[in-house]
């Protein structure tokens, strides 16, 4: 654990969701499979989405908020996920799938441990907000990818 501040956590997740775009669209060029194809573009168009959200987001939240100091800020597993991503195997549409929903249900536990543990108000409707915003983008996901079973 180690001390961030709000906007911080916020930075990091935009940035976690660039690298996650940027690699999604570099797959999508790569892959030859149909199906996967339209995954990895649905993933990448969907990290887009996030990244310029929590952009918004950072515009939208109070200095005060932002400059709020988290004291047990989690380490955070993003080197872990991109590097399962790097090693993924591109005819495996599920493999894929999976590992998205991975990244998805640990970006919201993340949000979670963050809200409870918030002091501030402010931090925590920060975190409360950002939970919402991924619980939302998880459950988009897995429909998604429930759609994609059927193509």
């Amino acid at each position: 654990m180690r001390y961030k501040t709000v906007e911080d956590v916020i930075q990091e997740g935009r940035e976690f969701h660039q690298k996650l775009a940027r690699q999604y669209g570099e797959y999508e060029q790569l892959a030859g499979d149909r199906r996967v194809v339209l995954l990895l573009d649905q993933l990448k168009r969907r990290e887009n989405e996030m990244t310029h959200t929590l952009e918004e987001f950072l515009m939208d939240v109070s200095p005060g908020a932002l400059h709020t100091w988290v004291q047990f800020a989690p380490e955070g597993r993003e080197p872990e996920f991109l590097q399962r991503l790097r090693q993924i195997d591109l005819h495996d549409a599920d493999g894929i799938a999976k590992l998205a929903m991975d990244i998805d249900m640990y970006l919201v536990d993340q949000y979670r441990d963050l809200l409870q543990d918030a002091d501030t108000p402010s931090a925590k409707d920060a975190f409360k907000r950002l939970l919402e915003l991924e619980e939302l983008d998880e459950h988009h996901l897995s429909m998604n990818l429930y759609n994609l079973r059927d193509y």
